[in-house]
């Protein structure tokens, strides 16, 4: 049922008897209440027309309304200082949403229900979506306002005007151009004498337009206007995607007048301090430590033993303070040099190396062994580096994972360090284990595995 009036007054008497009666648990009276006295003071027409309404007037929907029923008729409101409005009370709701049905205009939600606004720009349905406010006498009211913050104005107050895309604060890097949400608050009766709520603790979501060339999906943030600058509303990665119709997800603070959709820095901000490799109970200790951290994953700590090809060891997560971090893990590494760098991994999926640096194990311990790369592709060699205090023949013997012998050679090892290199371009892509065995029949080393890809 939707009502046309211009009544404020009448609107705020009605109002505060309303919420004595939902103090009585009236709540289906104060509704019947409501669409009488609406009804008996309303004039027929007010100030709207047809599916429009004019400034400082109301369009009351106190129950489920599908916008594309009336087909061919749009609905909008006027946009200046003093908006019209669309509202909606307690459990109401408009269905049949979508990019040529929506309210091209401003709509304003009263009680404490969880509520999607589908404004949009008459042809462009962008939604927004409400948690359940605290309040019966919360209220909240929104528009999308097609075009760039900076020359497409917030018409209404506060911090009516420019909402400069330039003026962002950190993490946010810049703010799209291509709209904004008009965000208005009950607070203080802003939307009328003895509505309420400051937005606080609000979960608000809302449908974006494509933004491929803008961010990605895990770069985008949900931005307010604060009066001076746009701030992270979002603090993390909450977008469903960067296309159209994609989600962006916030939690609401005091004082935003203007939503919009934001960025973070896509390149890798973290600057890595310093990366070292030592040694401790013949094992190699890796030390780095880096500041800056703004949007960093993880680290990826790769090994290799003639500084080209390099193995994955073990991913590292990144701590994320802004300040940075000291990062320490232990590796084994067999007799001689190995080499060592860092993948480091943005929140986006883009990532850089680090530095390569080098350690030397000088211990003695025998039958050390690691196979690389790992996994291997088609056209490179396997590599076995091993050292051992097994001097003579041995037998090579790669398996399958159902134990499968589908490659063997004789091979000679030496006392000491030994490095054996393995054509794999026959084998299959699988897991895969290699068996050294000595003439003496005794297993040299451990079994190694490795992904053949």
């Amino acid at each position: 049922m939707i009502f046309f009036y211009n009544c404020k007054l009448l609107y705020i008497n009605v109002l505060k008897f309303g919420i004595i009666l939902e103090n009585w648990h009236h709540k289906k009276k104060m509704k019947q209440l409501l669409c009488i006295l609406f009804y008996f003071f309303s004039g027929s027409t007010g100030n709207a027309q047809g599916n429009w309404v004019a400034s400082g007037s109301e369009v009351v929907n106190f129950s489920v309304v599908d916008i594309a029923a009336i087909g061919g008729i749009g609905w909008s409101s006027e946009r200046g200082p003093i908006p019209g409005y669309f509202s909606a009370t307690d459990t109401a709701a408009y269905t049949g949403c979508s990019d040529a049905a929506n309210i091209d205009g401003y709509l304003k939600k009263y009680g404490n229900n969880a509520f999607i606004f589908p404004v949009g720009s008459g042809d462009k349905l962008r939604s927004l979506e409400i948690s359940a406010p605290a309040n019966l006498t919360d209220t909240y009211a929104t528009a999308w306002i097609t075009g760039n913050p900076t020359e497409n104005h917030d018409p209404t107050s506060p911090n009516a005007g420019a909402h400069p895309v330039s003026s962002v604060s950190f993490p946010i890097a810049s703010v799209s151009t291509v709209g904004q949400w008009d965000w208005q608050v009950g607070d203080a009766d802003h939307l009328g004498p003895g509505t309420t709520g400051t937005g606080e603790g609000l979960t608000i979501k809302v449908s974006i337009p494509d933004m491929t060339l803008f961010a990605t999906a895990t770069s985008l943030r949900l931005v307010g206007w604060n009066g001076t600058t746009w701030i992270d509303l979002s603090e993390t990665s909450t977008a469903s995607g960067n296309t159209e119709n994609s989600t962006l997800t916030g939690t609401m603070v005091p004082n935003i007048t203007a939503i919009a959709i934001g960025r973070i820095a896509s390149a890798l901000p973290l600057k890595l301090e310093s990366f070292t490799a030592s040694s401790s109970n013949c094992n190699t200790v890796l030390n780095w430590k880096t500041s800056n951290e703004i949007n960093t994953n993880k680290f990826i700590v790769e090994q290799s033993f003639d500084a080209v090809h390099f193995t994955t060891l073990i991913a590292v997560a990144a701590s994320g303070p802004l300040y940075g971090n000291r990062y320490s893990t232990t590796v084994a590494q067999p007799y001689g040099i190995a080499y060592y760098r860092l993948k480091i991994y943005d929140n986006d999926g883009s990532y850089i190396y680090s530095q390569t640096v080098s350690y030397r194990n000088n211990c003695t311990a025998s039958d050390q062994m690691q196979v690389y790369p790992n996994p291997v592709s088609a056209y490179e060699n396997i590599y076995l580096n091993f050292t051992t205090s097994f001097r003579g023949q041995a037998d090579f013997i790669i398996f399958n994972s159902i134990s499968q012998r589908v490659l063997s050679k004789k091979i000679q090892v030496t006392e000491g360090k030994n490095l054996i290199a393995t054509e794999v371009l026959k084998l299959t892509a699988g897991t895969y284990f290699i068996r050294l065995i000595g003439a003496d029949g005794k297993q040299i080393g451990t079994v190694q595995k490795f992904i053949k890809q």
